[in-house]
């Protein structure tokens, strides 16, 4: 594919801009809440809630690749964009949540987080592998690929999660029936934790 134009890039974040929730409060301490998991393991299940009862913005890396697909162009421009506004948020004032699988960008979002002095959230997203495997091997084809493709994608980034060691707040299995409550529960511990 071709190298995306300044004037799509632009566009792309004008268009996905437009598509964000900013909280009508900013909260009285900032901080960015990152989830680690992997392809299928329910991530957006877990992050789309917290944001609406923490207040954060949530900025979604699968948002923004649709639209850069959308476009005609492939993912190479995703997380540029994506740090473009968490940077952009932040320096507003608002606490930010990442609905993406940052396992590959710890250094990166560290460095930001410690050059702003906010506190960092790390979440996991960890059903077991079965759960996922099963759910990406039923998808029905989408703009993200097939189901073999999508299997494919979590063995490939599974060697991402392998020597991960992470102070997390809260661990999540979205296998479980009782999911929501795990989300209601997780929202007082994670308060607790910024001192809210």
């Amino acid at each position: 594919m071709d190298t995306i134009t300044e004037n799509t890039y632009q566009n792309v974040k004008s268009t996905y801009l437009q598509q964000i929730i900013v909280p009508a409060r900013k909260p009285s301490k900032q901080y960015l809440l990152c989830p680690i998991g992997l392809v299928g393991a329910g991530k957006t299940t877990v992050v789309k809630p917290l944001a609406e009862k923490l207040s954060l913005v949530r900025i979604s890396g699968d948002e923004i690749r649709r639209l850069f697909k959308g476009s005609g162009y492939g993912y190479e421009k995703v997380y540029d964009l994506a740090f473009e506004l968490i940077r952009q948020f932040l320096s507003e004032g608002y606490s930010v949540c990442i609905d993406s699988d940052c396992a590959g960008k710890i250094e990166q979002i560290e460095k930001e987080v410690l050059s702003k002095s906010l506190l960092l959230i790390w979440i996991h997203i960890n059903p077991p592998e079965s759960f996922i495997i099963n759910k990406l091997s039923n998808l029905t084809p989408n703009w993200l690929g097939t189901a073999e493709e999508m299997v494919t994608n979590y063995y490939e980034r599974k060697p991402l999660h392998e020597d991960i060691a992470l102070d997390y707040t809260v661990v999540f299995d979205t296998s479980l029936s009782d999911i929501q409550e795990q989300i209601e529960s997780s929202v007082s511990v994670i308060e607790k934790k910024v001192g809210m």
